[in-house]
């Protein structure tokens, strides 16, 4: 039944993705208010297939390709609905549908009915960790799209031939503060998946896990680490925060997607 929920939000998903490819061919807002009911109708059908997936095999679902993509496409729902409930940005929306939909796509094709959960990841850690992680992750593709948004809007703004697709963006301002609060949240919740990891590693093996997956994790947090540091101490807004921020999130796709060709612990089932 859970596979069955999950195909029919990715029908849901489709028409947000829909929504987010004829507004950036056409360059102005198309359909957006059917797209984003049908999206938080694909959300709520998403959210009941993790839970009857966790039921069934009685155990947090993140350890299985299939799982773990389902689970990145669902938190980045959540996290464009909290944005756009707060900062009502219809703009987020066109990059936001697009991976929503491309993850639950591929948690379909992932779909193993064979596959069980290794001994070694049935611990108590496995709720605390991969949960902060995906939070974070969620929260800082929220700061990488307002980053893309602010350098759209910029180069508009200085531009004498405007795309018309820039009076539907965000001012600056809003833009960048997005980003900014979206960083203030993704970045403690991956520092304290990074730590939960360490300590459940070291309780298991003695010794903290070096697999490659590590090492990205590590150097991914720190560009957001300097992002940190030079907008505080500083003064960094604005076009240098943004390249910042897009250049951690590309790390963000390189640690969760690369983790069945690295190898390691962190390889999916």
């Amino acid at each position: 039944m859970h596979v069955v929920l999950l195909r029919l939000a990715l029908g849901l998903y489709s028409l947000g993705f829909a929504h987010s490819v004829l507004t950036a061919l056409k360059k102005k807002q198309t359909f957006f208010q059917p797209a984003l009911a049908a999206v938080f109708a694909g959300f709520i059908l998403h959210v009941a297939s993790i839970a009857l997936r966790a039921l069934d095999v009685r155990y947090l679902p993140l350890t299985q390709q299939y799982e773990a993509f389902s689970f990145f496409g669902a938190l980045t729902t959540l996290g464009f609905l909290i944005a756009y409930a707060k900062y009502r940005i219809a703009p987020l929306s066109v990059f936001a549908f697009p991976l929503i939909f491309i993850m639950t796509f591929v948690a379909n094709l992932f779909y193993d009915p064979s596959a069980s959960i290794p001994p070694v990841l049935r611990s108590n850690w496995i709720y605390i960790h991969t949960p902060l992680v995906f939070f974070g992750y969620a929260a800082l593709f929220i700061a990488f799209a307002a980053a893309i948004m602010y350098l759209i809007q910029e180069r508009a703004l200085k531009s004498k031939h405007p795309i018309r697709f820039h009076n539907w963006l965000p001012s600056l301002e809003i833009c960048d503060d997005l980003a900014y609060k979206s960083l203030a949240i993704g970045f403690p919740l991956i520092t304290l998946g990074i730590v939960t990891g360490a300590l459940w590693a070291q309780a298991v093996w003695g010794v903290w896990a070096r697999d490659a997956k590590v090492l990205f994790s590590f150097l991914t947090w720190l560009v957001y680490m300097l992002l940190i540091f030079y907008r505080l101490i500083a003064g960094w807004r604005g076009r240098k925060a943004a390249y910042l921020s897009i250049v951690g999130f590309i790390g963000v796709l390189v640690t969760f997607l690369g983790a069945n060709y690295f190898g390691g612990l962190h390889t999916f089932q």
